[in-house]
């Protein structure tokens, strides 16, 4: 027999039913394979390919904090992917809510023109003390989220919009604003501490706050978010919280998934395991 998949099988099992292989992955090829454009490969040859190619990192030296994706007592391990309580978002009748004040179901601008119900809670918490980064720019406006959380930065030279976490964002760099459609570019960083985070999802992952373009999701690279939490956005009453505190136990599993897939590390580009399976067999 096959046998029972080791850890690294089932995680990239689990990988396979995210790209969308589920129906196959134990129907035409049997237990333990993964269809991959009509051929069948065995998941311990897929997780034999992610070793070599040390796509998979499993840190077992720590405990990692699920928010920051950092060692517990480490430095800097302050700040999630959320925004503070004070941050504003546009609503479809044209007026602006506080992050604090949003509920499920309100329509709020997520792109030009476009606007989209909040879904539900990503991560919600009222009290605690969390470290959040401030985005100046020359438009005499500014953007506050936590370090980990996703911005979009203006198309560089070859047109390509780019992402950056707001820790890793620069003096110079030019945020997207949707609502004025001007050219951000940062003028001054800086952080502040205030109590409670939120993180609200919509359908298309994205949300202009405070005028700005951002991602709904933090600490991973956005497509591979975007992708993991493909469940959350078709069935929010099933895979989200309501308005509980805390971060719901399907956003914890793709968490942790993450984690064993070192995705937090955007130079692993796992969503091409299968091609690289692919490719050796």
């Amino acid at each position: 027999g096959l046998g029972q998949p080791s850890d690294m099988e089932t995680v990239l099992l689990l990988v396979a039913v995210i790209l969308g292989n589920g129906p196959n992955v134990l129907g035409s090829c049997g237990a333990g394979y993964v269809d991959v454009d009509g051929t069948c490969i065995s998941l311990s040859a897929v997780a034999a390919v992610a070793r070599s190619a040390g796509a998979v990192a499993v840190s077992t030296s720590c405990k990692r904090n699920l928010r920051t994706g950092e060692c517990e007592g480490s430095q800097g391990s302050g700040g999630g992917g959320c925004f503070p309580g004070t941050a504003e978002v546009s609503l479809l009748s044209g007026d602006r809510k506080k992050m604090k004040d949003l509920a499920i179901g309100d329509e709020v601008l997520t792109g030009p023109a476009t606007y989209s119900p909040i879904l539900g809670w990503l991560d919600l918490k009222l009290g605690e003390d969390t470290s959040f980064v401030t985005l100046e720019t020359n438009l005499s406006s500014s953007l506050s989220l936590t370090g980990n959380h996703i911005v979009f930065i203006e198309p560089d030279a070859e047109d390509k919009v780019t992402t950056k976490y707001a820790q890793d964002v620069r003096m110079g760099d030019v945020l997207i604003q949707e609502l004025t459609g001007q050219k951000g570019e940062v003028i001054k960083i800086s952080q502040f501490i205030s109590a409670g985070y939120f993180a609200p999802l919509t359908e298309s992952g994205t949300l202009v706050v405070d005028g700005y373009l951002v991602s709904c999701y933090a600490s991973f690279p956005h497509w591979a978010a975007h992708i993991a939490l493909y469940p959350a956005r078709t069935w929010p009453h099933i895979f989200l919280g309501g308005t509980e505190e805390g971060t719901g136990t399907f956003v914890t599993a793709v968490k942790h998934l993450g984690n064993l897939l070192n995705l937090r590390n955007p130079a692993v580009p796992a969503l091409l395991l299968m091609d690289a399976a692919k490719e050796e067999f």
